[in-house]
């Protein structure tokens, strides 16, 4: 998304200032907004903060020749484009309009790719403007080979605005058809100057209807205090301005329903999304009554909407919920805050803060340092003769604020991006507040009718410390409550505890109890996303924030712990993975694994359940192989590869399946061995009693495959389990371990190096691609815990990243 060329949405059609007659060249005032640019620019010594840069891709026989004309007939256009700023005897800025500027768009070859391209960006990024000197706008192009060519545009804010580069490309496609055409281009004659604009405005600041505007923001911001929105950083009133950017997608089906809500409510979708940008605020900080900013594009004539400059103005937004009960009161009063700021968007940014006496604590404005803003795409990018034209993505390296949420109407959802300041906050928590409104969002979609307090009363204090932390030096949950009782159970314990930085979290443990607040709400909503493919409902969690209360109210959750094929998460588009039971049975213990497999990729545990009792059991390790690769193709169809892992007893049959898989030309992108030792066929013992120490270490197994949650199994299953366990083991006397061409991950402990030196075989010895082996401390049944998987699944994560 390149957020800094779009256009906002909300403007305000009226005739109010009407621009008078100035010549577009020499010596004019400059605007509010201009002159409050130029004193910020005095103080930082040409920061790049204000720099505005884009550029745009171009696929086909590019003409540079009539681009470079088309470029510079714009800029003979509009004066605002030839402007630089010259000192007056007084020390306030005017703009000094050249007769002419002749702008050459220099070729430059950029060979290397997209990460050549991308470096060549980031350093026009850093090439900053001179206002005295000039020109405060620039063009080039970077050829990455014959046919594909990028345009790179840079202009200073003073002169340039969001809505200008609609402008500004829509005119240079039309030059440029027209030169390629041979034919005269179809735009006016002459448009609405930048310097009627400034003109209009300092005599509009003479008028009663000025005043009244002013009047009517000093009643509105009486009383506001600043948004104490926690940061990792404390502030310092040297702080840098550096910034990065977090980005986001909303799904056009979690929209499905917002257009019957607009109109039944009567509301517009920057009303709507701002209500959702005021609760994530309100959730992440306490307050109520909060104030952000929002740009408004102050183009009210229809010329001016066909003028290039810098129109936009910000407005002070104050909205306080503190009276509403629910989201469509809030939605009511936000309707009318914005229409009231509509009505008087007109008075300039710079104006306000200076009548109000704010801007005095370290550069701030006083009034706010948080931003929202709705945005619709740009220009349409099509109609070049002959060329296939998109934009590309910049980045921006300076944060004009705090934070700025900018949200884009792509006709099908949304896309987010929220800017922030790196001295002040770090990636993750913007990550965590990203996925936060996204689920807020999501939510009150599918239930306009939620009580506010649902979704605020656990809001995060305000924090004593720089601010938000996750409590490192914290080892251990309290202790004292239940251990899961079924797979579902087990995975959300270990998602609290990663969200929480914990060790461990009993069923019974309340997030909220632990820590947690309206942030790491979000960030635990994402996971289980993630994890399990289900949406969390953010309300869910502060009505049931213990496991044992949630766990049942998760839609399409696992249902039957004992299936044979075990969905740990159902949804997703590229390879699934497949877990392979140990000798106990159960896959119920994988569900560690999954913070560490990416998502997107669909995750099953396979169980021996369908075994027990009085069913046919296979007869060879090959025939259960050949069971489970059935219930593996039933979930992954058409041929789609997938990845096998197992531990113990399960990674002799998951690289038994890796064979079979390999003979039917199926392919397996990873096979990982969790302390599995290769099996050489053994003189028969026959069914017979099984010994003390046998029985045990099956007992031992059906546990340990069960995780904490083992609980949920009763005295028959358990039964059923250890016979089938029984059956596995006289079986697995007559196997040979076969070679597979593909490649493993093995993990071993000095635990079952006996049984390997014993057996004489390798799994380097079966496997054709080679082994990455890796040591590890810990017992053989250690190998599946918690603080073990906390070092296995980052090299297991490293293993799926070359998996599609």
């Amino acid at each position: 998304m390149q957020g800094k060329s779009m256009t906002p949405v909300t403007y305000f059609d009226d005739a109010r200032m009407q621009p008078s007659a100035v010549a577009a060249k020499g010596l004019v005032p400059t605007s509010v907004g201009q002159e409050g640019l130029w004193f910020v620019d005095r103080l930082d010594g040409g920061s790049t903060q204000y720099s505005m840069v884009f550029a745009y891709r171009f696929r086909g026989d590019l003409v540079v020749p009539a681009l470079e004309r088309a470029v510079n007939q714009v800029v003979a256009r509009h004066g605002v484009l030839r402007t630089t700023f010259v000192e007056s005897d007084d020390g306030k800025p005017l703009q000094k309009i050249a007769d002419e500027l002749l702008v050459h768009v220099a070729v430059e070859d950029v060979p290397g790719g997209d990460g050549a391209l991308r470096q060549r960006l980031a350093k026009e990024e850093d090439h900053g403007f001179d206002l005295e000197a000039g020109p405060l706008f620039r063009a080039g192009l970077l050829r990455l080979d014959r046919r594909d060519h990028v345009l790179v545009l840079a202009a200073h804010h003073a002169v340039f605005d969001g809505y200008s580069l609609d402008v500004l490309m829509d005119e240079l496609r039309e030059f440029y058809a027209a030169a390629v055409s041979d034919r005269v281009a179809a735009v006016k004659p002459s448009v609405t100057q930048y310097a009627d604009f400034a003109t209009s405005e300092r005599e509009w600041l003479e008028t009663a209807e000025c005043q009244e505007q002013l009047e009517f923001w000093r009643r509105t911001l009486d009383g506001a205090k600043p948004l104490n929105l926690p940061t990792d950083r404390p502030r310092s009133a040297d702080a840098s301005v550096a910034g990065d950017t977090v980005r986001f997608e909303v799904a056009e089906e979690v929209t499905a329903g917002l257009d019957g809500l607009l109109t039944k409510e009567r509301v517009t979708p920057f009303m709507f999304l701002t209500a959702v940008h005021h609760l994530v605020l309100a959730r992440a900080t306490g307050q109520q009554d909060i104030v952000v900013g929002t740009p408004m594009a102050n183009r009210h004539e229809l010329p001016l909407r066909e003028a290039i400059g810098y129109f936009v103005n910000m407005v002070a937004l104050r909205v306080d919920s503190a009276g509403d009960r629910s989201f469509r009161d809030l939605l009511r009063r936000v309707q009318g805050a914005s229409l009231d700021a509509y009505e008087n968007q007109d008075y300039p940014f710079a104006q306000l803060v200076a009548h109000l006496g704010a801007g005095r604590d370290g550069g701030r404005s006083g009034l706010f340092e948080t931003v929202f803003t709705l945005e619709y795409g740009s220009s349409d990018p099509d109609g070049w003769p002959g060329l296939d034209v998109e934009s590309v993505e910049t980045r921006e390296a300076t944060a004009k604020f705090d934070m700025m949420v900018s949200i884009v109407s792509t006709g099908s959802g949304f896309e987010g991006e929220i800017s922030f300041r790196t001295a002040l906050f770090d990636r993750s928590t913007i990550e965590s507040l990203a996925e936060d409104f996204a689920t807020v969002l999501a939510l009150l979609v599918a239930d306009p009718d939620v009580e506010l307090g649902e979704l605020l009363s656990p809001c995060a204090a305000e924090p004593n410390g720089p601010g938000v932390q996750e409590s490192p030096g914290r080892t251990a949950g309290p202790g004292s409550g239940r251990t899961p009782r079924n797979a579902r159970e087990e995975v959300l314990c270990g998602l609290f505890a990663e969200v929480l930085g914990l060790e461990a979290v009993g069923i019974d443990d309340g997030f909220f109890d632990l820590g947690g607040h309206s942030l790491l709400a979000g960030r635990l909503a994402s996971r289980v996303r993630a994890v399990l493919g289900v949406e969390l409902a953010i309300h869910l969690l502060f009505e049931s924030p213990t496991v044992a209360g949630l766990a049942p109210r998760l839609e399409n959750g696992v249902t039957d712990s004992l299936a044979a094929l075990l969905p740990l998460r159902a949804e997703g588009g590229r390879a699934p993975v497949f877990f392979l039971p140990p000798i106990g049975g159960l896959s119920w213990s994988y569900a560690r694994f999954l913070p560490y497999i990416p998502k997107g990729h669909p995750v099953y545990g396979l169980q021996a359940t369908d075994f027990a009792g009085d069913a046919d059991r296979p007869k060879s390790i090959r025939e259960l192989a050949e069971t489970y690769l059935e219930l593996i193709r039933g979930a992954c169809p058409q041929g789609r590869p997938y990845s096998l892992m197992g531990w113990s007893f399960g990674g002799v049959v998951a690289q038994e399946i890796a064979v079979l898989s390999e003979a039917s030309g199926r392919e397996v992108h990873n096979l990982v061995l969790l302390d599995a030792v290769p099996a050489v066929r053994r003189a028969s013992t026959e069914s017979g009693d099984l010994s003390e120490e046998t029985l045990e270490a099956i007992v031992e197994s059906i546990h340990g495959s069960g995780g904490g949650a083992s609980a949920e199994l009763t005295e028959s299953v358990f039964r059923e389990l250890s016979e089938a366990a029984a059956h596995f083991l006289h079986i697995l006397q007559d196997h040979q371990s076969r070679e597979f061409g593909g490649r493993a991950v093995s993990f071993e402990t000095e635990e079952t190096r006996p049984e390997r030196d014993e057996v004489g075989v390798g799994w380097a010895d079966l496997v054709g691609r080679g082994v990455e082996t890796h040591r590890l401390v810990c017992t053989h049944e250690e190998v599946m815990s918690a603080s073990v998987v906390r070092q296995t699944g980052p090299v297991v994560a490293e293993a799926m990243k070359a998996t599609r």
